[in-house]
């Protein structure tokens, strides 16, 4: 089996595959948002790769009214203003805003601050101590008559509550259920990944490159001399291309599976779209597996 150099790959051609239960096809990696928008400074820099990262296809972009209360938004919304149309747009709810009038008025806002007539994408962020699942699903689906929202998903949800959002949209379809996924965080792949691949609900991996604490180190991966990165390093050098690509690669080995890393310069941009023109091969595969097992559920 032979790999390519860097000097003889190609620049990756994006791959796509459809939402969810939709007939609508995203790319397989998009471009999260979080931090964006924290400071003025680093605006014109945020907009800059977000339309940078467009033009390579990279036009799935997420982002989230708590993400600096409402920043993130307004960057999205500059970077989006005239290719609105060629964008694939995801935002969330915050579960503090999850009763049905709050639903509307967070959706409001969120339309507002992105400069755009409709959303992609509307999820829960995160499962609400305060609300019932019914009650945030029933404006979601307001929303959607509206035509204000296109397509209805959650975020951080097990099974269970999938089920009950599922139960409470009616006619609309669960789309996406976004989550934390990356070699060291394999909690999914016990019940929630197998599920929604039952179910045709497309799973959107964040953080693919970990987060601190955990085993990884501080800045979200295994930290230089850990037997972790040795590993990704040594099959990284067989396939030419770098830990980072490695792991970015093997999220997106599952079918189902988009993935959404920040990438806040044209660098990084670059660096995830060439984890898409190679394959992990079997052994490898086998090789993560021990290094990074999956995490049982209790």
């Amino acid at each position: 089996m032979t790999h390519p150099t860097s000097e003889e790959r190609r620049e990756s051609i994006m791959r796509y595959q459809k939402l969810g239960n939709t007939q609508v096809s995203i790319p397989v990696i998009g471009q999260g948002t979080w931090k964006f928008g924290e400071h003025e400074k680093n605006e014109q820099q945020e907009i800059e790769s977000l339309r940078f990262g467009m033009a390579q296809g990279l036009t799935l972009i997420d982002t989230a009214e708590e993400y600096a209360a409402g920043g993130s938004e307004k960057v999205v919304g500059k970077a989006i203003q005239d290719v609105r149309n060629e964008v694939f747009l995801v935002t969330k709810v915050s579960a503090k805003h999850c009763s049905y009038e709050g639903v509307l008025q967070a959706a409001e806002g969120s339309l507002e601050r992105l400069r755009t007539q409709y959303i992609d994408l509307y999820l829960q962020h995160w499962p609400s101590e305060e609300y019932d699942v019914s009650e945030t699903m029933a404006a979601m689906a307001e929303l959607v008559n509206k035509g204000l929202v296109k397509h209805v998903g959650v975020s951080n949800f097990n099974v269970p509550l999938l089920q009950e959002a599922q139960r409470h949209l009616g006619n609309v379809p669960l789309a996406c259920n976004q989550v934390a996924y990356h070699v060291n965080d394999r909690y999914i792949e016990t019940e929630i990944l197998p599920y929604c691949r039952e179910q045709g609900i497309t799973v959107m991996g964040y953080s693919p490159f970990g987060y601190a604490p955990k085993v990884f180190g501080g800045n979200g991966f295994p930290e230089a001399g850990s037997k972790e990165r040795e590993l990704l390093d040594a099959i990284a050098n067989k396939y030419h291309a770098s830990a980072y690509q490695v792991a970015l690669n093997w999220v997106l080995r599952q079918d189902g599976v988009v993935t959404i890393p920040k990438a806040a310069s044209k660098e990084h941009i670059l660096d995830n779209l060439h984890a898409l023109d190679w394959t992990l091969d079997q052994e490898d595969l086998e090789k993560l597996d021990l290094m990074f097992p999956v995490q049982r559920s209790e």
